[in-house]
């Protein structure tokens, strides 16, 4: 179960840097670019900020309640922990521009 939420905090946090990065370049209105990257939509409306904070907050809940168990002694669950954090940071971000 680790290695898939590892993945899915990845995927997360690089479709949240995609979105962040076109988010900003919201001046121009392209309509078909929408059709190729939901990111800039779900970054606009903020959806994909509320995503990433409150994957962000599982996420660190379940690796801090597991390492307050194991210590810091698993990769899979340090990485978690990194991931999550990084993940909320972005949410952060996105929710900021």
């Amino acid at each position: 179960m680790d290695t898939l939420l590892i993945y899915y905090f990845a995927f997360l946090i690089i479709f949240g840097l995609l979105g962040l990065k076109f988010q900003k370049k919201a001046k121009t209105n392209d309509k078909k670019f929408y059709r190729l990257c939901p990111c800039k939509k779900m970054a606009e409306n903020g959806s994909l900020s509320m995503i990433c904070m409150y994957s962000a907050m599982g996420g660190f809940l379940y690796s801090a309640t597991s390492l307050s168990f194991i210590g810091f002694s698993n990769l899979k669950l340090d990485a978690l922990f990194v991931l999550s954090l990084l993940c909320a940071y972005v949410g952060w971000r996105l929710k900021g521009e």
